[in-house]
């Protein structure tokens, strides 16, 4: 079954102008900065020399004197020269907003901290997990890490497929994006998903008569030497016994056959650690099998020759190169 979910691309707003110095209820602060877009949420920082919270509020192209969803204390040791006796001087306040809707104005009682531009370019992606920002009570490990149904492919990984040639089977092909994208292309391209309520739900029009549906087990209903190329994208971390179906790879693929696999580089978590964040990916819920380069190779080396390794899905966060997905190609050995 295939989940791919990735987020690519997404343009992060940079601190809006330059610091605004206010005072309030006799204390000192400064506004710093506020940021989110394309999400929707303004966030606000700066600090503050007073003991309360900052009574914030936001106007919008939909409302005005919207209260923080969030305000919470951060830590500033750099502003205790400014007098403030509270190490977590420093503030945070968040506002939440409706599809469509734009901040106009921060402000501080009567006094404009900032103005907005009305096409700031907020709520212009609506994130998933969304409910996680209104949320007030404690959720079990079942209402974080989900699954969701079979999706389409990213252009990326659909350019790699493209790689096979002659007659293509698209193992675990979700909603038979692939299979209809590889037969756009000219190739003899045929699926194979799991016959279930959700999967024949989810199928695209034009994808059924092309994809067969079965029970999961092995043997598949097709004869030896059957395809050219088998392609798996983002499958077989989904699969708990995996190596039971290499073999079966292997007798469907006709002499001098290639699979092309892609599944999520687990180095991520690793690679991702001086970020102090974690790949949202990694919180699909049906992940059972978690891979890296070395691993991947390692599954297909009895019936298999590695040809290639790619990198796919990648990204960068705060300037460190963050591995997506791995890709590999391999050669059928006689």
């Amino acid at each position: 079954m295939r989940l791919l979910r990735r987020l690519g691309g997404v343009p992060v707003t940079p601190a809006a102008q330059a610091p605004i110095g206010f005072e309030h209820d006799g204390h000192v602060g400064t506004f710093e900065r506020i940021e989110g877009a394309p999400l929707p949420i303004v966030r606000t920082f700066g600090w503050y020399a007073g003991p309360r919270h900052l009574p914030l509020v936001l106007d919008t192209t939909h409302r005005n004197g919207i209260a923080p969803t969030v305000y919470s204390k951060i830590l500033r040791p750099d502003v205790r020269a400014a007098g403030i006796a509270d190490e977590f001087g420093g503030f945070r306040a968040d506002f939440l907003l409706d599809a469509g809707e734009q901040p106009v104005a921060l402000r501080l009682g009567e006094r404009t901290l900032h103005q907005a531009s009305p096409s700031a370019g907020y709520a212009t992606l609506d994130p998933h997990y969304r409910n996680l920002l209104t949320q007030d009570k404690v959720l079990g490990r079942n209402a974080i890490y989900g699954s969701g149904p079979p999706t389409n492919v990213s252009d990326e990984f659909k350019t790699f497929t493209l790689r096979a040639e002659g007659k293509v089977l698209d193992f675990g092909c979700g909603n038979g994006d692939v299979v209809l994208a590889l037969r756009g292309q000219g190739r003899d391209a045929h699926g194979i998903e799991l016959d279930e309520p959700r999967i024949r739900k989810a199928l695209k029009p034009g994808a059924e008569q092309h994809v067969t549906l079965y029970g999961g087990g092995i043997p598949s209903p097709f004869a030896d030497a059957s395809f050219d190329w088998i392609v798996s994208t983002e499958v077989i971390e989904h699969i708990p016994d995996i190596a039971r179906y290499i073999p079966e790879f292997h007798r469907v693929l006709r002499p001098g056959g290639k699979v092309l696999v892609t599944t999520p580089d687990i180095t991520s978590i690793p690679s991702s650690f001086p970020t102090n964040t974690v790949p949202w990916h990694l919180l699909e819920s049906t992940h059972v099998n978690f891979f890296t380069p070395a691993s991947v190779a390692g599954l297909f080396a009895p019936h298999f020759d590695l040809d290639s390794t790619y990198c796919l899905g990648s990204t960068r966060i705060n300037g460190f190169f963050v591995p997506g997905s791995i890709g590999a190609i391999f050669s059928h050995k006689p």
